[in-house]
């Protein structure tokens, strides 16, 4: 093999060589980039989560100061509406664990278990607002 040819064979394996690294940086960067939107995304998620389940915990704690003030047939719905209210407490709570406990492998699952519960508990919520509100308001 003559020089010319040797060195053709050495600058197309650096340029192989620098190839290979850049094709790697951009992968390196795309993980990085999915790893910081999983994270965010978890924590957006885990906020609102945190946000209604604070919400029903002060519902809950005007609901308990009138139960034992009221009787009757009124003192039954507000026990009723605040069973439901814990049981949508307990939803949140029980997502808030899982998004907690949630590896990156089973974060897709998770997170669309977290955004369903949070948009049926805010169903339920928005249902029992008018009911906390009117028994609050007795």
């Amino acid at each position: 093999m003559n020089k010319v040819n040797l060195i053709i064979v050495f600058l197309f394996a650096a340029l192989c060589f620098q190839c290979s690294q850049r094709s790697d940086q951009k992968v390196e960067e795309a993980q990085e980039s999915n790893a910081k939107d999983i994270k965010d995304e978890r924590e957006e998620i885990k906020k609102d989560l945190q946000s209604l389940r604070d919400d029903i915990n002060d519902r809950l704690d005007k609901l308990s100061g009138k139960i034992e003030k009221a009787s009757g047939d009124a003192k039954s719905e507000m026990e009723e509406t605040k069973k439901e209210l814990t049981l949508q407490r307990e939803k949140v709570e029980k997502q808030l664990n899982d998004i907690d406990k949630a590896s990156d492998e089973t974060w897709d699952d998770i997170q669309q278990g977290a955004r369903n519960t949070a948009d049926e508990v805010k169903v339920e919520f928005e249902k029992l607002k008018a009911r906390v509100k009117d028994n609050l308001d007795e």
